[in-house]
C-alpha cells in the first residue's frame, strides 16, 4: 500500500474517523458527532467509519481543504512524498522516512457550537464524539513514533490552545487560517528544523495562488466562493474577501471528485447567491444558473448538495429559486426513496437566523439582511422561508442565544419569530453563542448550559418543538415519552430548575396547564407576504465602509 513500507512517506496528511467518513453521502448526519460518544453503538460506528480507499491504499475521500492542503504539498514536494490516508491506515504509510504528519480538525475537543450546545443538553454519555475521535486518531501508534513532526489546521485548531491540549495530544505546530500563501514555506521551515514557533498563522492568499485539488473531498465537495464580506461579528468568513471561483475551475473539481468515486458534488460557500453577486449581495440569476446547470451536466454526478444559503437575496428576487428548482431537485439527496418519512422530494440548505432582535441584528449583523434592512428582519426571515418553501426548500436554520448584551427583550423577540414559523417546512437548531478564533467577537463570554435562564430554555425547546411537529408526527409519542423519562431519570438534577417548564411542554405536556415564561400566539398558518423596502445607497455604503472588496 505505501511506497515502501519500512520507508513510508515523507509527509502524511490524515484527519479523524469522524470527520473522514461520508456517512453514505448524508452530510447531515455528520452533526451527530456533536453528540455524546457513548450514545454509539460500536456497530453504526464501525459501519460509519469503515475505511474507503482508492486503488492505491490512500483515502478516497477527505474534508475538502486536507484535499487542498495535499494539492500544494504535492506540487512542491512531488507525489511520492506526499499520502494521504485514512486514520485507521497511518501505519501503512508512516516509516523512518516519514518526517511530518499533516492532520486537519472541525471540532477537536467538542468546543464548536453544535457540540457545545449539544453535548451539554444532553448531559450524559461522555464528551463529543468528535472529541473522542481525535483522542483515538492521537493515540495511534503512528503518532507516538519518535523524529516525526505533527501539525494540525483546520478551523477547530483553536480549540486545541483554548483546552491547553497541545501537549498533551503531542502537536508541534498549529497552523491557523488559510493555506495556499503560507503553508509550503512553513512545512520547509519544520522540515529543515527551522520553525521555532508552535502557532502559525497563514496570509491570506490570491486567487491564482489556489490549487486544484487531485483526489476527491468528502461528498463531493467543490469551493465556489470564499469569504463574505457582510461582516457579522460572531461569524469569521463574513470578515473575509469575497472570491468567486471562475466556473471552469468549478468544473474541473468536479470532474476529479468524479473520477475518484464520488456520487455526490457539495458546494462549498458561505451563501450560494452570493457566486458573482451583484451589488449590495443582489443575486446574479444568470450566473446561479449556469453554474448549477453545468454541475448538473457533468456525467456521473448523482446528488448535488447546496451548503449555506442567505435569505435576503431570494427575497429580493424569488425568481432566483424558480430557475435554480428544476435543476437541484432533481439532484437532490432528500427523496421519499432515500427515506420513507420524507412526504416528497425537497432541496436542503443551512441558513442562518441566528436572532429575532433587530436590535441585536444592528448590533452585531448589519450587513446580513442586505439590500435590505435589519430593521425588518423577522419579516424579512419569515417572506425567506416562505419563499423556499414555495419552492419545495426546506431549511435547517440556526439560532443563538447569549450574543453579547443579549437581554429578554431580545430573546422574546426571537421566540416570537420562532412562533411565527410555526406551520414552515424548516429545521431549527438552536445554539449557545461560542467566541471564535479571529472573529471580532472571540473576546467575548462564552454562554454556559448551567446558567440559562427560563427564557433561554424555552428558547431551545420551542426550536425542538417545531422540529418534533414538522419532522416526526407520527413518532411523537414515542418522542414526548423518551424526553419525559430522560429528563426525569437524568436531565434535572443536571439541568436546574429553570428547564422544568419548557422540556415539560417539549415533552407533550399542555402548554395552557404547564404554563412558562412563553405562550404561542401562532395558528399554525404559514403563508408570509411581507412588501420590504430596499435599503439606501448611502445607509447600504455605511454598513460596507469596513467591508474587505471583492476580488473579481
Amino acid at each position: 500500500m505505501a511506497n515502501d513500507d519500512k520507508k513510508g512517506y515523507k509527509i502524511v496528511l490524515t484527519t479523524s474517523r469522524a470527520e473522514g467518513s461520508i456517512y453514505g453521502y448524508d452530510p447531515f448526519v455528520a452533526f451527530t458527532n456533536t453528540f455524546p460518544h457513548k450514545l454509539f453503538p460500536q456497530r453504526m460506528l464501525d459501519e460509519w467509519f469503515k475505511p474507503m480507499r482508492n486503488k492505491d491504499g490512500s483515502a478516497q475521500f477527505v474534508p475538502y481543504g486536507l484535499r487542498k492542503v495535499e494539492s500544494l504539498l504535492m506540487d512542491k514536494f512531488g507525489e511520492d512524498s506526499v499520502i494521504t490516508a485514512n486514520a485507521a491506515d497511518l501505519d501503512h504509510f508512516v516509516g523512518k522516512d516519514t518526517k511530518l504528519i499533516c492532520m486537519t480538525t472541525m471540532d477537536p475537543v467538542g468546543l464548536a457550537y453544535v457540540s457545545t450546545t449539544y453535548n451539554s443538553l444532553i448531559g450524559f454519555g461522555g464528551d463529543a464524539l468528535n472529541a473522542s475521535e481525535f483522542r483515538w486518531l492521537m493515540e495511534q501508534p503512528a503518532m507516538k513514533k519518535p523524529g516525526i513532526k505533527k501539525m494540525l489546521g483546520g478551523a477547530g485548531v483553536w480549540q486545541l490552545n483554548e483546552a491547553k491540549l497541545v501537549e498533551k495530544f503531542g502537536i508541534d505546530f498549529l497552523y491557523h487560517g488559510e493555506a495556499e500563501e503560507s503553508l509550503v514555506g512553513a512545512v520547509e521551515k519544520i522540515l529543515s528544523g527551522e520553525q521555532k514557533e508552535r502557532d502559525i498563522h497563514g496570509v491570506k492568499p490570491k486567487p491564482e495562488q489556489i490549487p486544484l485539488i487531485k483526489r476527491a473531498a468528502s461528498y463531493g465537495m467543490v469551493e465556489c466562493t470564499r469569504g463574505c464580506g457582510r461582516m457579522c461579528k460572531f461569524c469569521t468568513p463574513t470578515m473575509r474577501k469575497r472570491y468567486s471561483v471562475p466556473l471552469d475551475t468549478i468544473l474541473k473539481e468536479v470532474e476529479t471528485n468524479v473520477k475518484y468515486g464520488s456520487e455526490m458534488v457539495f458546494i462549498a460557500t458561505e451563501d450560494i447567491f452570493l457566486y458573482k453577486c451583484k451589488e449590495k449581495f443582489k443575486p446574479n440569476k444568470e450566473a446561479l444558473v449556469e453554474l448549477y446547470s453545468k454541475i448538473a451536466a457533468v456525467e456521473g454526478v448523482k446528488y448535488i448538495q447546496v451548503s449555506h444559503g442567505a435569505l435576503a437575496p431570494i427575497v429580493f428576487d424569488p425568481s432566483v429559486l424558480e430557475e435554480l428548482t428544476p435543476i437541484l431537485i432533481e439532484k437532490t439527496r432528500w427523496t421519499p426513496e432515500y427515506k420513507a418519512a420524507y412526504p416528497k422530494k425537497f432541496i436542503s440548505v443551512e441558513v442562518g437566523i441566528e436572532t429575532g432582535s433587530t436590535r441585536l441584528m444592528n448590533k452585531h449583523m448589519k450587513g446580513k439582511a442586505l439590500p435590505f434592512s435589519v430593521d425588518h428582519w423577522p419579516e424579512l426571515v419569515q417572506q425567506g422561508v416562505g419563499n423556499m418553501n414555495d419552492h419545495d426548500w426546506w431549511p435547517l436554520c440556526t439560532l443563538i442565544t447569549g450574543l453579547p448584551d443579549e437581554t429578554e427583550d431580545d430573546l422574546l423577540k426571537t421566540l416570537e419569530l420562532v412562533d411565527d414559523l410555526k406551520g414552515s417546512h424548516s429545521f431549527l437548531t438552536p445554539l449557545l453563542f461560542i467566541p471564535i478564533e479571529e472573529a471580532m467577537l472571540s473576546d467575548a463570554k462564552r454562554v454556559s448550559l448551567e446558567h440559562l435562564s427560563e427564557l433561554q430554555w424555552e428558547f431551545i425547546t420551542r426550536c425542538w418543538r417545531h422540529n418534533i411537529d414538522t419532522w416526526a408526527v407520527d413518532n411523537k409519542l414515542k418522542i414526548h415519552a423518551l424526553i419525559f423519562s430522560a429528563y426525569w431519570g437524568i436531565s434535572r438534577w443536571k439541568h436546574g430548575k429553570n428547564s422544568f417548564r419548557p422540556v415539560m411542554k417539549l415533552a407533550g405536556l399542555p402548554e395552557d396547564i404547564v404554563g412558562g415564561v412563553f405562550t404561542s400566539r401562532s395558528t399554525g398558518q404559514f403563508s408570509p407576504n411581507f412588501k420590504i423596502p430596499i435599503i439606501g445607497e448611502k445607509e447600504a455604503a455605511i454598513i460596507l465602509e469596513d467591508s474587505p472588496e471583492e476580488d473579481k
